[in-house]
Parts: C-alpha cells; structure tokens; sequence
C-alpha cells in the first residue's frame, strides 16, 4: 500500500523513479499484479529473483540495471532488500547512495516484546539488519516507536535515522451498506491473524459485556497462523453467536464504515495503517496504549489509549462509547480531520522529497 501510494506521488512531484522487486527464486505471488499496477503509474518496472547466498547471480543482474539506470539513489525496503542492496554495495559498488525505510522489526520479537529495545536479542535478524544499516547512508523510521527501537538496539544512529510517518489520501466514496453490517451493535477488528496483534484480548473483553449487550457482534477481518487457536477461544469463551471470522476482505474499509467502533487490541505496531483506516471513514478506535498506536490516538479526542493487556478496562471503554454514542461520533470526526490535516499523502511526500534533497545535496 505504501510503494503503490508513494511512488506514483514522487513521480508527480518529478522524481524520476524506477521499481526493482527482489523475489525468492520461483516465488512470484502478487508481484505480476503489482508491477502491473506500478506501470499503471508510470512507474518502470524490473524483478530480479535470487536463491542463495552469496547471490552472485542476483548481485550481477542489480549492478547492471543500477549501471545502466545511473541511479543518484537507491532506496530500498523491507529486510532482504535491504540486505541485498547493502551487500552489492559493499562488494560491487561503495559509492552508491543508498537509504532504507523502517517499516517494522522481527515479528517474533515484537510478539514477545513489543517495541522495547531492552531486550537486545542477539539473533540472526539483527545481525543482519545491522549490517545492511551499516551501508546505507541515511534511512527513515515510520513511526517514532520505530524509531526508539532501530536505535535503541543500536542498529541505526539518530543523526542517520528521520523520523517520516505515513499519509495516505483515501477516497470518500464509502456509504452505509447492509451488506457489510452484520448486526446493529457491531464491532470490527482489522488485521492478519498473528499473536502481537492482541485479538484474543478482544475477545476477552468482549465476553465481559455479551450479557448486558447480547446484540453485539465482533467481526474479525483478516487471516492468518493464529485463525485456529482464536476460533478455539471464541468457542471456549461461548462466543460464537457474539462473534464473525470473515477471513481476508479487499472491503475491509466498507466493514469498519459499517460498524460502531473499530478496536485495535495490538500490544505493538511498526505504524497501526489500520488507525488511518478507521480514521478514514470517521470511526471511534480503542487501542492499547502502546508505540505506535499512541502515537495517533489522543486521549478522548480521535480515540480511547487503554493500559495494554488490561482486559477489563478495554471492555469499559467499549462500554463508554457504547453507552455514549454523541462521544464515538465526535471520535470519529476527530480522527478524520486529523487525518486529513496530518497523515495525508502530500505531507509524506514533501518530507520524503526533503530527506532526498538534503542527502543529495
């Protein structure tokens, strides 16, 4: 979602650009629709696969295409990208100006500990993140929980890491539609599947107000490795009347435009795009009061920040907004002009253009 927003944009304001996608050998999955929809943009578009190291093959086909290209910079994203630019340039091509963007960490560690950077675990991922940060000249931090982390873990130095959040322009075009309402107390929860996302803590709390509110139904929109075990808890807790397992949905927005609240139960998030979602089509949010969802949610303004793993005082605040509807609207209306003013599409663009200059100049 990113590169598809960000990229068309750049190229507006003038940068000539170009798209490489590094791909595991014979692994190709979304990367033909994708490109198809770079070139839609105008963006160039190359795939380049690689196998094992020390990707001789891939290293000789990157230094062809960055030759012939002349690129003034190379950007690169995601860790095996990352880590494939910034061995080429060690090995083949010192000069080259490379930067990188910070779009997450390890999802194992932040499953276990969040976005503290305390626990400075020694693992293959960090090593190599290391390495690849070693390389590149200067990188950017999508959220300042990222930030705290690249840094704390002494992967990236301050004065080499710029802290640019995402902006994304969504369009309004989204109407109240029966289709995606699946009860009239309804509540949805975005996202993959996965243990730091917080959904068995939804759930949870949602079973402490199913008898006041027998109506309410939580949908979950996404799949993902922990599919099996939350249907487990769900029917553990009796909640299968009171709760949906949709599964991954292109209309994950027309769900959260047709719901109540929108919860976001993570115990950590690289950036939480879900919140800008929300925000999107002026819906409530209830977060945990963790990087870097804090970072968007202000207290009883846009949101309700909730002490994380704190299960019955996330069930309060759904009840507050329940009992309260005038507060989730305005809620609502907070988020979306926040959205609009802070977390646009031009304002991620111009920094983003800031950051070129200067490291170009």
């Amino acid at each position: 979602m990113y590169l598809l927003n960000a990229l068309p944009a750049l190229k507006k304001s003038g940068v000539e650009i170009e798209f490489l996608c590094l791909h595991p050998k014979g692994k190709q999955d979304g990367i033909i629709d994708f490109k198809k929809r770079m070139e839609e943009n105008g963006i160039k578009c190359h795939s380049i696969p690689f196998s094992s190291f020390p990707f001789i093959s891939s290293l000789r086909r990157i230094h062809s295409l960055i030759r012939e290209g002349n690129f003034d910079l190379v950007h690169s994203h995601l860790i095996h990208a990352d880590f494939l630019l910034a061995y080429y340039k060690k090995i083949l091509n010192p000069r080259l100006k490379l930067v990188s963007t910070k779009h997450g960490y390890q999802e194992w560690y932040n499953n276990k500990y969040g976005f503290n950077p305390g626990f400075k675990k020694n693992n293959f991922y960090l090593r190599v993140a290391r390495f690849a940060e070693k390389q590149c000249n200067a990188s950017i931090a999508i959220s300042k929980g990222l930030y705290k982390l690249y840094t704390g873990l002494n992967i990236c130095q301050e004065d080499r890491l710029v802290h640019i959040p995402y902006g994304f322009d969504f369009p309004d075009d989204l109407k109240e539609d029966d289709r995606f309402r699946l009860s009239s107390q309804q509540f949805v929860l975005v996202g993959r599947l996965t243990a730091f996302k917080g959904h068995r803590y939804a759930l949870e709390a949602i079973k402490h107000l199913t008898d006041e509110y027998p109506e309410l139904k939580l949908l979950f929109v996404g799949s993902g490795p922990e599919e099996e075990s939350l249907k487990s808890l769900s029917e553990e807790l009796a909640l299968d009347a009171n709760v949906e397992f949709l599964g991954y949905s292109k209309e994950a927005r027309s769900y959260m435009r047709n719901s109540d609240i929108v919860l976001v139960p993570s115990v950590s998030e690289g950036f939480g795009v879900v919140v800008l979602e929300a925000f999107s089509v002026s819906k409530p949010i209830i977060c945990f009061d963790v990087p870097s969802l804090n970072e968007h949610i202000e207290q009883d303004v846009n949101g309700k920040l909730v002490e994380a793993y704190d299960v019955q005082a996330y069930a309060e605040a759904i009840k507050d907004l329940i009992d309260h509807p005038e507060k989730a609207k305005s809620f609502g209306l907070a988020g979306y002009q926040k959205l609009k003013e802070f977390y646009n599409l031009d304002r991620m663009t111009k920094q983003t253009l800031s950051f070129y200059h200067d490291l170009l100049s």
